[in-house]
C-alpha cells in the first residue's frame, strides 16, 4: 500500500479546490488581511441582556474592571419590551459609546400560529415565521427600533433578513442599519455564510462548535463580513469554552466580534441576577487575557466603525 494517503471524495474535493472553494479541514490556516469598515480586527460582543437592570449593571461592572465592550445583544425578541424601556437601554448606551442590537419578534415560540414548530418536528423549522402576519409585526418591530435610535437588528429568518434588506434600500429604515443573522440561523458553512451576506446581513452569528478551517473559508468567500463568533457557551448549548483559540479565532476571521460570557448561563432563558452578570464579566477578562497573553498585533474595533451598532438621538 502506497505512502501517501488518499482520500475520500476525491472527484469533489478536486473541483472544489480547482474553483478556490472549501475543500477539506486540513487546509494550511492563514491571517485574514481584513478589518472593520472604519479599522480594527476585533470587537467585543456580550449577549442576553434583555433588559434595562441587566444592562447597566453589566455595563457598570465591565467598566468597574476596565474591560472593552462593542456592543450588547438583547436576545428574546424587543416586543417584550416597552417603549420606555427600550429608550432607556439605548440611552444608555449611546451615552456610554457602546452599540445595541435588539431581536425582531415575533418568533415561532411566541406566535400562536406557529403550530408545526410546537410539534415533535418542530426543530427542523428553526425559528423561521410560517405566516404573512408575523413578516409584517417583524417589519413594525424594525421601523419602531430604528425610530428610537437603534441601529443594530438580529434577525432569526433569512427571509426576514431579506425583508430588511429591502427596508433598508427602500429607506424604510436607515441606510446605516446593522442587520446581524443570529446562531438561530443556524450559519455553519461558508456557503451558508455567503447567503446571509447577499440577503442584507452585515454580520453572522455562526453556529457554536465550527473549527478554525471553517472560518477562515468563510472570511475567504466573503471578505467584508464579520462573523461573531462564541468563544463560550451556554450549558444546554454544549458548555465549552473556547478561549485558549481565541488568538488564532482573532487572527483568522477579522473582523470579528469574540462573542463572550454566554457560559455564564446553563440557558439563555434563565433569569440573570447579578451574580451571572459577575460570572459573565469574569468570562469575558478571561477572554480579553488569553488574547493579550498571546503577543499577537491585533487592533480594537474603529471606534467610528457603523458596525458598532451605536444608537443615535433621536
Amino acid at each position: 500500500m502506497s505512502d501517501l494517503i488518499s482520500r475520500g471524495a476525491s472527484r469533489g474535493r478536486d473541483w472544489l479546490r480547482s474553483n478556490d472553494l472549501p475543500y477539506s479541514d486540513e487546509i494550511p490556516l492563514e491571517a485574514s488581511t481584513s478589518q472593520f469598515q472604519g479599522g480594527g480586527h476585533y470587537g467585543v460582543e456580550v449577549p442576553v441582556i434583555n433588559s434595562y437592570k441587566v444592562l447597566e449593571q453589566t455595563l457598570t461592572l465591565l467598566q468597574r474592571e476596565g474591560l472593552p465592550v462593542t456592543r450588547f445583544n438583547e436576545t428574546l425578541g424587543a416586543f417584550l419590551l416597552s417603549d420606555s424601556e427600550v429608550k432607556d437601554m439605548l440611552d444608555l448606551c449611546r451615552e456610554n459609546g457602546v452599540g445595541m442590537v435588539f431581536a425582531l419578534g415575533p418568533r415561532p415560540e411566541y406566535d400562536r400560529k406557529a403550530a408545526f414548530y410546537r410539534g415533535g418536528f418542530g426543530g427542523s423549522q428553526g425559528r423561521r415565521v410560517n405566516n404573512n402576519d408575523a413578516l409584517a409585526v417583524s417589519a413594525d418591530e424594525a421601523i419602531r427600533l430604528t425610530e428610537m435610535g437603534c441601529r443594530g437588528l438580529i434577525a432569526y429568518d433569512l427571509g426576514v433578513m431579506r425583508m430588511l434588506k429591502t427596508m433598508r434600500d427602500t429607506g424604510a429604515i436607515p441606510a446605516e442599519t446593522q442587520f446581524k443573522a443570529s446562531s438561530h440561523c443556524i450559519v455553519s458553512n461558508p456557503f451558508t455564510s455567503k447567503i446571509y451576506e447577499e440577503n442584507g446581513a452585515d454580520s453572522v452569528t455562526t453556529i457554536h462548535d465550527l473549527g478554525l478551517p471553517v472560518f477562515q473559508e468563510m472570511r475567504k468567500q466573503s471578505p467584508d463580513l464579520v462573523l461573531d463568533i462564541p468563544t463560550d457557551v451556554y450549558g444546554q448549548k454544549g458548555g465549552f469554552i473556547r478561549f485558549t483559540e481565541v488568538p488564532e479565532l482573532v487572527q483568522i476571521a477579522a473582523p470579528m466580534m469574540l462573542k463572550m460570557g454566554a457560559s455564564a448561563q446553563g440557558h439563555p432563558a434563565d433569569p440573570v441576577n447579578q451574580s451571572t452578570v459577575e460570572k459573565r464579566v469574569q468570562r469575558v477578562a478571561l477572554g480579553i487575557e488569553y488574547l493579550q497573553k498571546s503577543g499577537i498585533k491585533a487592533d480594537y474595533i474603529g471606534e467610528t466603525s457603523l458596525q458598532r451598532s451605536l444608537p443615535v438621538k433621536v
